[in-house]
């Protein structure tokens, strides 16, 4: 596939064209002049659901956390090949864009409504902020109600299955989730199920 590419040196440069001209990914690096690629993620993450893949020489597993706590789609350790990039890229790109198109209508869980067009989720008619992976986690369990799954179906979801990482990531996720759903009163929460994974009840 071929792709309108646009490069920046730093990242100041990257959140002010962001904020004129939005784009369809952000590929950042994490060490760079300016911004660094975790404040880029935040300041980004602030204004819009854009995917974001972070780029860096850090292969700790505490960097990769940080990033995708901070709201990054995906992380790819250097020393990569190209191929595996373009990969990544394709994979998210298609996600995000399959979930756009698999609804034209709202689906809901109690208190909680998802306008899969719009990608807003809204609690008791307030809207629900929301990084990317955040989205698709809810908008597969709503789609779902009171089926559970397990932490691997959950990573070949919402991550794909080229996703590298530990399904550690998937606490993570729902750990955030959950404390904004808390945070705004949300009747509809995540159950875990134990000894399996996390479902979403309709039952009150």
């Amino acid at each position: 596939m071929n792709y309108a590419v646009e490069v920046f040196y730093n990242g100041t440069d990257l959140l002010e064209t962001y904020k004129k001209t939005p784009c369809d990914l952000i590929i950042t690096d994490i060490m760079m002049p300016g911004l660094s690629g975790y404040e880029l993620c935040r300041e980004i993450r602030a204004l819009s659901d854009v995917p974001i893949l972070m780029i860096s020489a850090k292969d700790e597993e505490i960097d990769r956390v940080l990033g995708l706590e901070l709201g990054s789609d995906d992380y790819i350790s250097k020393p990569f090949s190209l191929r595996e990039l373009s990969l990544k890229v394709r994979n998210i790109l298609r996600r995000v864009n399959g979930t756009q198109k698999t609804s034209d209508s709202q689906i809901s869980c109690l208190d909680l409504t998802i306008n899969t067009d719009s990608r807003e989720i809204t609690v008791n008619s307030q809207i629900l902020n929301t990084s990317n992976k955040e989205y698709e986690l809810l908008h597969l369990f709503i789609t779902n109600k009171n089926r559970a799954f397990s932490r691997e179906q959950i990573i070949q979801s919402i991550w794909g299955y080229d996703y590298m990482g530990d399904n550690r990531q998937v606490d993570h996720l729902i750990k955030r989730l959950r404390k904004k759903l808390l945070l705004a009163e949300a009747q509809c929460k995540i159950e875990t199920v134990w000894g399996f994974g996390y479902k979403v009840s309709d039952k009150d």
